[in-house]
């Protein structure tokens, strides 16, 4: 038979035991699975995943008859595309075809490139990040910087002359059949404004993905000329781009641009009728 103390302190380790099990039990109520306001608990202020969590099979991306259609005369074979090498094919993918213009003698080149953005900031979702990126990539190939700073006081000058010849520019426009109200043509119908030389100038394109710009970009060979039309659209998370080119060897005259315009963008609009916007 055990003595009294030996009793007493059974009894005192039991109450101790319990009294430290209830306090575990009741207290404020937040342990791990609970909201997470405090260190430990859930990230309910984190940024939304993107919307797309794979990207498109580069090669299957653009479909026969529209290969045919922007490369005419290519072999049978050449219409499968040639992937690139990318490392992650989850982030990065592309493929890319060529074929030569029976008529002229030109090569056609087409390439198609998808990156899937993912922001590590967990304030910055990745549709928020690929916008910017974007937006980064559109101001680099010559479009205005939306956060430059803004000149009102040029704006207010530039008011007072439009003002003055409002009246003018709607008489004009309704005799050779331009909108009165003087607004601009919708950028994807323009063909573009150009620069001094007379070649076409970056510009915004709507109505493919979310947002989208083309570029239209002129160069010299070791034997002729060659025009690269890129065409870059961005669909939530994902940036798409699309190089069309054609290279004319001993010509003096350049490749058209309306035609690698034309086409760039026939491939763009495939390419996002993919994706879900």
């Amino acid at each position: 038979m055990r003595s009294a103390p030996a009793v007493l302190r059974t009894a005192l380790a039991a109450t101790l035991l319990g009294a430290l099990t209830a306090g575990c039990s009741t207290g404020d109520g937040t342990d791990g699975g609970g909201t997470g306001t405090g260190p430990g608990g859930s990230t309910a202020g984190a940024a939304k995943p993107g919307r797309y969590s794979a990207l498109p099979e580069p090669c299957g991306s653009v479909s026969e008859s529209t290969l045919r259609r922007v490369l005419p005369d290519a072999a049978p074979e050449a219409y499968r595309g040639t992937p690139a090498v990318t490392y992650d094919t989850g982030r990065r993918g592309g493929c890319s075809w060529q074929g030569t213009d029976a008529e002229t003698g030109s090569t056609l080149q087409l390439s198609v490139d998808f990156e899937r953005v993912i922001s590590y900031d967990p304030e910055v979702s990745d549709d928020d990040r690929a916008a910017l990126d974007f937006t980064a990539r559109a101001v680099a190939a010559g479009l205005p910087d939306p956060d430059a700073p803004h000149d009102d006081t040029a704006d207010g000058s530039a008011d007072d002359n439009a003002a003055d010849d409002s009246a003018d520019d709607a008489a004009a426009g309704e005799q050779d059949g331009a909108p009165a109200d003087g607004r601009e043509p919708d950028a994807a119908d323009a063909p573009g404004r150009t620069d001094s030389e007379g070649e076409p100038v970056p510009r915004t394109v709507s109505g493919i993905g979310s947002e989208a710009y083309l570029d239209d970009r002129l160069s010299s060979t070791a034997t002729g000329a060659r025009r690269e039309v890129t065409l870059a659209f961005r669909s939530a998370n994902v940036i798409a781009t699309v190089h069309y080119t054609r290279i004319s060897p001993g010509s003096d005259t350049p490749p058209a641009s309306t035609p690698l315009q034309d086409g760039a963008q026939r491939v763009g609009r495939h390419l996002a009728g993919g994706f879900d916007d």
